[in-house]
């Protein structure tokens, strides 16, 4: 019995051994893998838009497998509506009401579908954007303040009537869409407060003048009962009820207000509500493909109010509002320094009811039930009211996601009302993920008004320059779904690189899409590194600016930001340095300009700095205490500069096991070759090439004073990891070996010139064959079906090679210019794709002396064939997108988009 006992309880250990989900080894061999072939987490996802709600379950398959296909890692399905200029002729259906039975069968279906191709599903919580719907009552609907004025006299005897307040237009002058009851009042609505002062004074106030009766008022008779001083009152009485507003842009069907963004229980019903539709039909979350709901970003814009707020704000500061409800309204009434006082802890209170009755609620929701919560807390960025302390709100969540666009020139440093970057919510991002030990830094990526314009060579430098603030996952803005019917390029959002296998490029994607996972990855699994603290105060919304902008430490060194509450809670002092365990240590903290700084804060940094640490106050700059120290730069080279924006080469510095990945990026069109020192000693270093995935030791490096310098060569809008590490092979071969020799570096032995015979697809518009004595763009053809082609043309030509008597190193076709990419092909191998500079295949184990055949099969954008359809009358494509450019600018006004192999085609050798 002892035996069966002991051998039962053996196998329990092992059972339960088996189901602790194992941890993943990070070391350099894990880390050459993941970067070589990225995993599911690394990877891009897409948001998946289902316009009007109108899908094609067929299609939804189909797109899926293309998705994977593609290299992508998975969706965020975000069932959306339109402007009226995005759908002039209304091609697009209404589809059923979202979660409605039906929406949520064809929801199920898709997240089934896609956990067959492993990939991972998120589900936005709306119908659009912000949280809201149909099911939201007027309880839980977004509120505000109205009030009615009433004049009283001193010598009143008799009760005087208050008139409810009147419900005033929306911020547009509409009338508010909320719920009314039999009484003609709003069918939701409670009294707030009755305040009384001095008639006619609107200047100067202080507390002392403004009474409170609100005991003096009895709601159900609206009599106010208040013997009030001698002289003239006006009396105010103010009521919360809805304030109307709907979803952004919902689907036709699915037209409703949002909800209460600063109640809970209004959270609750709503994240519920999604919880308890799913459920039945998914089954346990933790096992099902569907990973996380998604907050979109809050973008409401009617004054706020909830019934929580007197007794919030009360709590946090110690005193009463009532006395400042003038001032929601007029603060210029007040005295300047009451009436500032009094925003700022008015703002806090709203910041505090919005992280933890929203975001902070809705992580607690989901993770009970298996999911995570992502969201753009409070975002994004400087485009619209934000009530949150930023970093605070983005903390509160799973998964913090911030957005970047694609080429947006909407707001310029010269706007004397916005920060420099409105568009580049990065940093800020990165920060929150970092001090608040999320993993993820999540961007939604690319959002554009450039309607199939672009191709994956024109999205990779804003790309690499939100790896270099600290992104390290894309979602991708975004994938339309096209319903069979609807042709090429089919249907498309409003916004948003149109990202999907309608695409001319599409097929030839996966590259890119493994070149993003391959940073991802090791941005993922790896620790950023900085040298300076940055402590950026009390305020709110306190927006970080991206990185070396409104704020920088100086050239070659980076900053992490951390505010109140991590500070207080994790911050210590370990030898001398700045510590935030589990985050980094750091040589500096700054105090910053940006906000308030409590007197908890500065009593604690004053203790710690006692230990040895070094503090600098804002008089003061952090580079000169680094310099003071004997810190030296982190990255460094010959005329460098601080603001990424204005110098050659960015950077990003992450470390992990004794391993030290330096992402470094050329922020110019041009070839660069820099000598760069890198704060490394006694390392081995390598190029981990994100483009091929290839890694390759360098073969020459000069270290002293603790600092290594290597020559660092990038193609125009390059990038690679330089790394520094002590698990090496032996050291053969240099950066050149990977193709990344620049023309200086490289030998031309010979030029393909002359004729190519090119093929193009029957049904579009040109010829299913032409011959071009040169090479040149089609737009540059006198054939209009050339000229205004758009999708896969084939170019061949046969050559002739003779080798060298001397073989010495790689030999490479480079194409010259390609547009938008192509993918080639020698002696019918293909030879992969090539869709950034240097456009260029390895073909040393390919060519032969002797004939060849080389055959590039290029893709350009959409938009050529779009332009000529407007120009010609033609009918090739099909969309709902009548102008580019937001609606703007007709297709036929659109200039010509460059488009083939443009050349010269040679072959180079690059020696070792």
């Amino acid at each position: 019995m002892k035996l069966i006992s002991l051998l039962s309880g053996l196998g329990l250990v092992i059972a339960m051994a088996s189901s602790v989900p194992q941890v993943e080894p990070i070391n350099y061999a894990t880390l050459k893998q993941g970067f070589k072939n990225p995993p599911t987490h690394a990877r891009p996802k897409v948001y998946w838009w289902w316009l009007n709600g109108y899908v094609d379950t067929l299609r939804l398959k189909e797109e899926l497998q293309a998705i994977k296909n593609v290299g992508l890692g998975g969706v965020d399905i975000f069932e959306i509506g339109l402007p009226p200029a995005s759908d002039l002729n209304q091609v697009i259906p209404a589809g059923p009401a979202f979660m409605g039975d039906e929406s949520v069968k064809t929801i199920h279906m898709a997240i089934k579908e896609a956990g067959k191709l492993g990939l991972e599903v998120g589900l936005n919580l709306a119908s659009s954007w912000n949280a809201g719907g149909t099911w939201v009552t007027p309880k839980h609907a977004a509120k505000t303040i109205y009030f009615s004025k009433t004049t009283v006299r001193g010598d009143a005897s008799q009760a005087t009537k208050l008139p409810f307040p009147t419900i005033t237009p929306d911020k547009q002058g509409n009338k508010r869409p909320i719920a009314y009851g039999p009484d003609g009042k709003p069918a939701y609505h409670e009294e707030i407060a009755v305040i009384a002062l001095p008639a006619g004074q609107q200047t100067q106030l202080d507390t002392a003048k403004i009474i409170n009766v609100s005991a003096f008022f009895d709601p159900k008779t609206e009599q106010l009962n208040w013997k009030a001083p001698a002289g003239e009152w006006d009396v105010y009485r103010y009521i919360c009820s809805n304030s109307g507003e709907q979803l952004i842009r919902p689907t036709p069907h699915s037209v409703g207000p949002i909800i209460d963004h600063f109640d809970s229980t209004a959270t609750r019903m709503h994240v519920m509500y999604f919880i308890d539709k799913l459920k039945p039909l998914l089954g346990d979350f933790k096992k099902s493909p569907l990973k996380n709901l998604y907050l979109a970003s809050y973008e409401a814009k009617e004054f706020t109010w909830t019934p929580t707020l007197p007794a919030t704000f009360r709590k946090l500061h110690g005193y009463d509002l009532y006395k400042f409800l003038p001032a929601v309204f007029n603060k210029n009434w007040y005295k300047p320094e009451l009436a500032q006082a009094f925003q700022f802890d008015f703002n806090k209170t709203f910041s505090e009811l919005m992280i933890n009755n929203h975001y902070r609620k809705s992580k607690e929701i989901c993770n009970q039930h298996g999911l995570q919560i992502i969201s753009e807390s409070g975002g994004p960025g400087h485009l619209h009211h934000i009530p949150v302390e930023s970093l605070k709100a983005l903390g509160a969540i799973d998964v913090p996601r911030g957005e970047f666009w694609y080429n947006r020139t909407f707001f310029m440093e010269n706007d004397k009302d916005s920060l420099v970057d409105m568009i580049y919510l990065v940093k800020e991002i990165a920060a929150a993920s970092h001090i608040y030990k999320r993993g993820i830094v999540e961007e939604e990526s690319f959002t554009s008004y450039w309607d199939w314009q672009e191709g994956p060579g024109d999205l990779k430098s804003l790309a690499d320059r939100s790896f270099c603030e600290g992104m390290n996952r894309l979602v991708i803005h975004g994938f339309t779904h096209n319903p069979s019917q609807m042709g090429y390029p089919g249907l498309a959002y409003f916004a948003g690189t149109h990202y999907n296998d309608r695409n001319g490029w599409w097929t030839k994607s996966k590259p890119f899409n493994d070149y993003l996972g391959r940073i991802s990855y090791i941005l993922q699994k790896t620790q950023f590194v900085a040298d300076v603290l940055h402590y950026y105060g009390d305020n709110v919304p306190n927006l970080v600016p991206p990185k070396n902008t409104r704020f920088a430490v100086g050239p070659g060194y980076d900053y992490e930001i951390v505010n109140t509450e991590v500070l207080l809670r994790d911050l210590m002092v370990e030898n001398g340095k700045w510590v935030l365990p589990g985050v980094g240590t750091y040589s500096v903290l700054n105090i910053g300009t940006e906000g308030r700084i409590p007197a908890e804060v500065r009593s604690k940094l004053n203790q710690l700095a006692k230990k040895g640490a070094r503090l600098v106050e804002p008089s003061a700059k952090p580079i000169d205490a680094l310099k003071a120290m004997n810190v030296a730069p982190d990255f460094s080279y010959a005329d460098q500069k601080a603001d990424q924006r204005h110098t050659p080469i960015d950077y990003i510095h992450y470390q992990r096991n004794g391993l030290d990945f330096y992402l470094v990026r050329n922020t110019t069109n041009q070839w660069i070759t820099k000598t760069c020192t890198f704060r490394q000693l006694g390392k081995k270093p390598e190029i981990w090439n994100p483009v091929t995935g290839n890694v390759v030791p360098i073969a020459t490096s000069s270290s002293n004073s603790g600092r290594t310098s290597l020559t660092v060569t990038l193609p125009p809008n390059g990038a690679y990891f330089v790394v520094f590490g002590k698990e090496t092979g032996a050291i053969s071969g240099n950066i050149g070996s990977d193709g990344l020799a620049s023309a200086e570096q490289s030998k031309t032995v010979q030029t393909l010139d002359g004729s190519w015979q090119l093929n193009f697809p029957k049904g579009w518009g040109a010829p299913e064959s032409a011959t071009f004595p040169k090479l040149m763009s089609w737009t540059q053809s006198e054939q209009v079906g050339i000229k205004y082609f758009s999708g896969i043309a084939t170019y061949q030509k046969t050559f002739d090679y003779k080798p060298t008597a001397a073989k010495s190193g790689r030999l490479y076709l480079d194409l010259g210019q390609v547009s938008k990419l192509g993918e080639v092909w020698l002696n019918g191998k293909s030879l992969g794709v090539v869709w950034t500079p240097p456009y260029r295949v390895d073909i040393t184990d390919v060519v032969k002396s002797g004939s060849n055949v080389v055959k590039v099969e290029v893709a350009n954008t959409w938009s050529n064939r779009l332009t000529g359809d407007a120009i010609t009358g033609e009918k090739f494509t099909k969309t709902n997108i009548t102008k580019a450019n937001k609606n703007l600018v007709p297709w036929g006004q659109l200039p010509l988009i460059e488009s083939g192999l443009l050349g010269p085609v040679t072959i180079q050798t690059v020696t070792r």
